[in-house]
């Protein structure tokens, strides 16, 4: 690659280059992996403009995928899309192809034998590997700690929608309970009294005699939230077994985030799915 500006070559393998964590970037330098104009760069070097940098050896370098993505909107600085149920965004132990971040490289211009791409993908916020919907990707670390910080000030709105076993008997309601990891399965959140705090607001839209559709807006961005809120209630989604419901799988649930609210380049940005 080419580069374009000046700066640390630490910095802009970090920008450019497609590792997995941003935090390996320091050691794969160090292993003699990328190089500056054909010699081996080191984590502090100065990296002139035309310089071109490569990789020897990706070690844990993600795999560019050519996977079809619903994109609602992009732009120099953000992208976003529409992600399937059944996609891990980020990959995890042994789901290393067919996450979100595979096909955003390959997106953003990377190949599997030309793993720098034109901008690193920067997930804004979590999307369970069951859930599909909108979700936010920054494709600078300047715009992602801009969405980040909207998450924290919760300007960032966020709506979903969910089918649960039973029927909710309250129209609307507000779940305000705190969540931390579940002492019997490490991997589950449960409401436990030394949590962090967590808010969902929610409100049924639709009833059967064996399910509630409802619609659902959280005040507060926990792991799982809305799964172990709902499942709290006696109500776990549908598919979700992890929190309850008797039948489904790990793959899919009836969870998805339908709207997606955010300020960008001085405007209100609304995306719908």
């Amino acid at each position: 690659m080419r580069v374009t500006t000046s700066g640390r070559l630490v910095d802009l393998v970090k920008q450019h280059l497609a590792v997995v964590a941003i935090d390996r970037v320091g050691p794969l330098i160090a292993d003699g992996a990328i190089t500056i104009d054909g010699r081996v760069g080191k984590i502090n070097d100065a990296v002139e403009p035309g310089s071109i940098l490569a990789a020897i050896t990706l070690g844990e370098s993600l795999v560019p995928e050519d996977v079809l993505l619903v994109v609602h909107f992009e732009d120099d600085d953000l992208v976003i899309l529409d992600k399937p149920p059944a996609m891990h965004v980020h990959p995890l132990g042994e789901h290393r192809r067919g996450t979100l971040l595979n096909a955003l490289l390959w997106h953003a211009g990377a190949r599997p034998d030309r793993p720098w791409a034109a901008w690193r993908p920067r997930p804004a916020h979590r999307l369970d590997r069951g859930a599909s919907g909108l979700i936010a990707i920054a494709k600078h670390a300047a715009v992602h700690d801009r969405l980040r910080g909207q998450l924290e000030d919760r300007s960032m709105h966020r709506r979903y929608r969910a089918t649960v076993h039973g029927r909710i008997a309250s129209d609307t309601g507000t779940i305000d309970q705190p969540l931390g990891r579940d002492p019997a399965n490490d991997y589950r959140r449960a409401i436990v009294d030394e949590g962090q705090p967590a808010i969902t607001h929610y409100w049924v839209i639709e009833r059967t005699p064996t399910h509630s559709v409802v619609e659902l807006e959280l005040a507060t961005g926990r792991t799982h939230q809305i799964r172990a809120h709902l499942a709290s209630l006696g109500h776990p989604i549908v598919g979700d077994v992890l929190y309850g419901a008797a039948l489904g799988t790990t793959d899919t649930i009836e969870l998805r985030a339908i709207e997606l609210q955010l300020n960008h380049r001085d405007r209100r940005l609304c995306c719908t799915a």
